[in-house]
This record gives C-alpha cells, sequence and structure tokens, in this order.
C-alpha cells in the first residue's frame, strides 16, 4: 500500500504543479562581419564624400561597363530621393548619405495614394529595358561618392552606377 499510495501523492503533486513554460525560441542575428554577415566590400575605386545626390544626373555606366544604348536615361534628386521621369511611372528611392555609405528604400510610388482617392495615372511611356538595373544597383548601394572623373559612383551588392551632372 506504501508504493501505491507514495505514486498517488507523485500523480496528485504533478497534476497540481504548473505547466512548464515552453522554451523560447531565440533567434539571434549572426554579428556584422561574421562569416554568414560580412561587411560590405569596399568600393571598387576611390571616392570622396558628397553631401547630396540632388540635382539631375545623366546614367553614364551600369556596373562598371559603359552605358551604350540606343536613348539616354537621366535621374533626379532631391536631397532625399532620387526619381526617373515621369513619375507616374513610380520609380522613385529614398535615399540618405553617411560619409561614404548610402542607405536607400525599397523603390516605392512617389507619392503616397490616400485612401479613397482615384489611383494616380498609369503611364502612357514604355519603361527602358535597363531602369530595371538602375534600380538594382539604388536597391542594393552601399557606397557613394565623388570619382576622379568628376562622376558619382553609387555602389554595392556587386552592381554600380555611374551618374555625371547634366
Amino acid at each position: 500500500m506504501r508504493i501505491a499510495g507514495s505514486t498517488a501523492l507523485t500523480l496528485a503533486l504533478f497534476a497540481c504543479s504548473p505547466e512548464p513554460e515552453p522554451e523560447e525560441q531565440v533567434t539571434t542575428l549572426p554579428a556584422p562581419g561574421g562569416p554568414e554577415n560580412p561587411p560590405p566590400a569596399p568600393p571598387s575605386q576611390a571616392i570622396t564624400q558628397i553631401e547630396t545626390l540632388a540635382g539631375e544626373w545623366r546614367v553614364a555606366g551600369i556596373d562598371g561597363a559603359p552605358f551604350d544604348e540606343p536613348y539616354g536615361l537621366a535621374l533626379s534628386a532631391s536631397t532625399q530621393e532620387i526619381w526617373w521621369e515621369p513619375r507616374c511611372a513610380n520609380f522613385a528611392f529614398s535615399y540618405r548619405i553617411d560619409g561614404l555609405r548610402i542607405t536607400t528604400g525599397e523603390g516605392r510610388p512617389s507619392a503616397p495614394v490616400e485612401p479613397g482617392a482615384p489611383p494616380p495615372p498609369v503611364c502612357a511611356i514604355g519603361i527602358p529595358p535597363r531602369l530595371g538595373d538602375v534600380a538594382r544597383a539604388l536597391d542594393l548601394a552601399e557606397y557613394v561618392g565623388r570619382t576622379a572623373s568628376n562622376g558619382v559612383l553609387i555602389e554595392g551588392g556587386g552592381h554600380s552606377l555611374t551618374l555625371y551632372s547634366q
């Protein structure tokens, strides 16, 4: 009987004890510079710091090669955003420069649409084929600066843009 009594007591204590807390799953991000998250490679050429991209720019190179197409690509920029005209194409990136580093926001519509407002007009213009390459370079950008030839290099993630003032 003693064994049965102690078994009953053990079962009763077990039934009354609170349920164990589920183990919390902790996800840690690799430290910058670790093997899973290496720091960005340095710029491919010497560049000097610039304060802003504000102005009008001609795309002169993409991914290290001259932009040699039968059409031109021009970008406009303010102190916080860079875009391609016409604005109805919804090609605009926000950006922030800190020294030689640049961070860009995702390509997004250039103006937010208010709830209940009619949608923005659809562009009646074809999108140039290489505009996607420009978007990729802006999306992955890590560095920005003035080159020795007085251009502006935007580079990161294995892609680059070379811009010249218009």
